[in-house]
């Protein structure tokens, strides 16, 4: 028996994976996504969507399941598996062999959208307060902080973005750094002072 060769192996089912998908199916290729928890990425723990063109007033979860319902209607197949290693095949017909924690399948092209992980503070209750006063996305979740006191974590350009922009938003905006100085380009640094 032949082995199956898919045109696309996509590592991560968040917003990025599921939209390669929708875009491969809908090219003629065979694709395969895995991912190792479940579909959405971060998107789905925002709670309210309002900066996505076309999804205004859509909860995270809500965007990901539409995301996901529409790449399998169009024909991408999905696997909840954890991807382990990827290495040139140089034996059959793909170019690479995806070893994953149940199985080997081989891909003509691999996409890597396996996302990032929000850095976490590790406060006691941190996790019982995700989106309930405490964000990881200032450009997502800002708008629910209009007019409040908030404060930002960080003395990157990230942070200091994210400080900037809520600037804007916030009644108040405290910038919390463990360091004496902030690690930020000087030009922002100099912004946000």
């Amino acid at each position: 028996m032949t082995e199956k060769v898919y045109d696309i192996v996509i590592v991560g089912a968040g917003a990025a994976g599921m939209t390669a998908a929708i875009y491969g199916v809908r090219a003629g290729k065979e694709v395969l996504v895995f991912e190792a928890k479940t579909y959405g990425g971060q998107i789905i723990n925002t709670t309210k969507i309002e900066n996505y063109p076309a999804a205004a007033h859509i909860s995270g979860v809500e965007f990901a399941n539409n995301l996901y319902k529409q790449a399998k209607e169009l024909g991408a197949e999905f696997r909840f598996e954890e991807v382990l290693e990827i290495v040139e095949n140089n034996q059959g017909r793909g170019k690479f062999k995806v070893l994953t924690d149940e199985g080997e399948y081989v891909a003509r092209a691999i996409i890597l959208a396996n996302g990032s992980v929000e850095r976490r503070l590790g406060l006691s209750n941190e996790e019982k307060f995700v989106g309930r006063g405490i964000s990881y996305c200032a450009t997502c979740d800002g708008g629910f902080f209009k007019g409040k006191t908030v404060a930002v974590n960080g003395g990157g350009n990230t942070a200091l973005w994210d400080a900037l922009y809520l600037a804007n938003l916030a009644a108040k905006v405290y910038v919390i750094h463990r360091r004496g100085e902030f690690r930020a380009d000087k030009a922002l640094v100099e912004k946000v002072a």
